[in-house]
């Protein structure tokens, strides 16, 4: 079976091999200076919690990490990686948007268990033939275990019991649930709308970057893209395929203007993720 007819039966599919130990090595380092500054100063961001009660707080992990004051280079190198995106072009198309980078990490104090949801606010969106609107892809800088999902998934409705799960915020096992281990230098590509959930303890070391793309011209989603993608100066910062991807996110937003109705929406979605707790099951 091709990796594209793997991704596309399954929901995801895992590569090896795809960056080399001295790539990985200059994320490790990009990654430790990033986690640095958001345990510093972790309201200044838009940081996930596993913790947070005035005045104690645990993180798990950082969105938006392309912003200028997380950015490090290696950050946007990984686009320069010929494989990788090999990948994502046979799964989606040669032309893509930017979608989203974040940044995930091992908490200290509270074990992480993250919820069963299909990603993007929409849990009754599926295609039948598995045919993505999205590719999430993360890279492991450690071993990494912590994506569980169920295979097929996003082919389909949800069962009853799984309906039941993402209802009540759940995270208990369920059926045919798949725990998915990566090594460094590998890269996990996943559909977006496979069910799925993430749990790490407090006695792992995990370092993962988490990004995410769609092909230029998608229809579903987009509206990412951010004021500072349209100031000067700011794409020259980027590498090269990263200032291309992101000039086809700006553009798709501005030919595609949301509603007042999606925009408070749209709102309400970021919002609730950004107070979700990961740590309180």
């Amino acid at each position: 079976m091709s990796l594209k007819s793997c991704f596309l039966s399954d929901g995801y599919a895992v590569v090896t091999g795809i960056f080399l130990s001295d790539e990985v090595n200059q994320l490790r380092i990009a990654m430790e200076r990033l986690i640095t500054k958001v345990k510093q100063e972790p309201y200044r961001y838009a940081t996930r919690y596993t913790l947070k009660q005035e005045p104690d707080y645990d993180t798990w992990g950082v969105n938006n990490i392309f912003k200028l004051d997380l950015y490090e280079p290696a950050f946007g190198a990984v686009f320069g990686n010929e494989r990788l995106m090999d990948v994502l072009q046979e799964i989606l198309g040669e032309e893509l948007r930017f979608w989203g980078a974040h940044a995930l990490w091992s908490p200290e104090k509270v074990n992480y268990r993250l919820r069963w949801h299909r990603d993007y606010g929409d849990n009754e969106l599926y295609h039948p033939e598995g045919i993505p609107n999205h590719v999430q892809f993360n890279i492991p800088l450690y071993p990494d275990s912590c994506f569980i999902a169920i295979p097929g998934s996003h082919r389909r409705t949800l069962s009853d019991q799984e309906r039941l799960e993402v209802k009540n915020n759940e995270a208990n096992p369920l059926p045919d649930e798949v725990q998915i281990t990566c090594q460094p230098g590998a890269v996990l590509f996943m559909n977006a709308h496979t069910l799925h959930r993430g749990a790490c303890t407090s006695q792992d070391y995990r370092r993962t970057l988490h990004y995410s793309v769609q092909g230029k011209e998608e229809a579903y989603g987009g509206h990412t893209s951010y004021p500072e993608m349209k100031e000067m100066g700011y794409l020259d910062q980027m590498h090269p395929t990263v200032q291309q991807l992101m000039i086809n996110s700006v553009q798709w937003d501005e030919a595609h203007p949301l509603s007042s109705v999606e925009l408070l929406r749209k709102v309400r979605s970021k919002n609730e993720r950004q107070n979700y707790i990961a740590g309180q099951i």
